[in-house]
């Protein structure tokens, strides 16, 4: 029985917290995601086990008028740190959302390992970003490195957070 009031609680909590993100979403003029600042949590599942979680802070500079965008990723985890500057072809699917694909690489600044690997390499990031209102987005990505680890793996990073439009 508790845990079938658990579950009710969980339900009717995820219930609310969607319904107060609608709520904003229709009080406000939405619009296609644009140039943000966001902060999140990452989690490098693929090449370590146990799976490693950290923080990321992203950033986009979306130019007008073509569907490229400059994108830079700062994640945090694993002993250390990665910077990942992209340039990124995007595709708007809706009237809010934005699905990416982004080139750029990642370099190892700090520690001896970190969420993307223990080398600076070629990496791509697909990701989605959805606005909620005028001013904040969510956005969730994965950074794909090539040879990231020095053994020839790749350290993937899977991000997610949520960012300030401006």
């Amino acid at each position: 029985m508790k845990s079938l009031t658990k579950i009710s609680l969980g339900i009717a909590i995820a219930t609310s917290v969607l319904t107060s993100f609608s709520a904003i979403a229709s009080a406000e003029e939405v619009k296609q995601p644009g140039s943000y600042v966001g902060l999140g949590i990452s989690l490098q599942s693929f090449a370590t086990t146990p799976s490693t979680f950290g923080a990321n802070l992203a950033g986009r500079y979306k130019f007008d008028g073509v569907p490229i965008s400059a994108r830079s990723s700062v994640l945090f985890g694993n002993g250390g740190t990665s910077i990942v500057p992209t340039v990124s072809y995007d595709l708007p699917v809706g009237d809010r959302t934005n699905v990416y694909l982004g080139a750029g690489a990642s370099f190892k600044v700090g520690g001896d390992s970190s969420l993307t690997g223990n080398q600076t390499s070629f990496a791509l990031q697909p990701g989605v970003e959805v606005s909620l209102n005028k001013s904040v987005l969510l956005y969730s990505n994965a950074v794909i490195p090539f040879n990231g680890q020095s053994n020839g793996t790749a350290g993937t990073s899977l991000q997610a957070g949520v960012g300030i439009q401006f």
